[in-house]
């Protein structure tokens, strides 16, 4: 009875060993034949990163100009306000 615990228990490592084998083998099997494809996927994440960066960098020399022109609109309405008061 023992014996034929043992057996069962060496078929039953088996049988889960070559399950194991043959999924890795699978899973390697698909990335192979996928690396194409996640290459550009990560070139295309790159470029979007890279696109997203000259954008933020527009929107800051936007902003800065944008402060630029606040800063000269500012400067006239107080010279006009401070005419009218001289006045």
């Amino acid at each position: 009875m023992i014996v034929e615990g043992l057996k069962l228990m060496v078929v039953g490592m088996t049988t889960v060993l070559m399950f194991l084998m043959l999924m890795i083998l699978l899973i390697q099997l698909a990335a192979r034949l996928t690396k194409d494809v996640t290459a550009r996927e990560l070139q295309a994440i790159e470029n979007e990163k890279e696109r997203l960066r000259q954008q933020r960098e527009r929107e800051k020399q936007a902003a800065a100009e944008g402060d630029d022109d606040i800063a000269v609109i500012t400067a006239a309405i107080a010279a006009f306000e401070a005419e009218r008061a001289a006045a």
